[in-house]
């Protein structure tokens, strides 16, 4: 079974951070005050942008933030109930983050003090958020 990070989703969507309409607003507020319709219009066409693309290529460049692509698994042998065989692998999403985003994020865990030793999910949920606890 696969690692699952503990990040606390439900406390943060309880808390509102995980919002549609909170984060319409906001990055709205990042677009010079855009109305949050227009937003979300633009933000609308940007994911079937990327759909499409994925479907085309099977890979998509996004300036400035990395790398989407869609990578199949390999086939592999096991137990489908009490038969042996085949199972056919799957399409995973991954994100490559590019050089200079990543280096930007690895120079603020660098920093000394309070800034750099809290995960940001630590600042929204007022707590210190332990790897080992499940928060789920």
């Amino acid at each position: 079974m696969g690692y699952t990070p503990k990040i606390g989703i439900q406390e943060l969507k309880k808390k509102g951070y995980l919002d549609e309409k909170v984060f319409y607003r906001l990055l709205g507020e990042q677009c010079n005050y855009m109305a949050p319709e227009a937003v979300k219009t633009f933000y609308l066409g940007l994911v079937r942008h990327l759909t499409s693309e994925l479907k085309k290529n099977g890979i998509v460049r996004m300036p400035l933030i990395g790398d989407m692509y869609l990578l199949k698994q390999k086939d592999t042998y096991g137990w489908v109930g009490k038969v042996m065989g085949e199972i056919r692998g799957r399409y995973l999403l991954k994100f490559k983050a590019a050089q200079s985003w990543r280096g930007y994020f690895m120079k603020v865990a660098e920093r000394d003090g309070r800034e750099g030793a809290l995960d940001p999910r630590e600042k929204l949920l007022n707590r210190i958020i332990d790897p080992t606890e499940h928060l789920d």
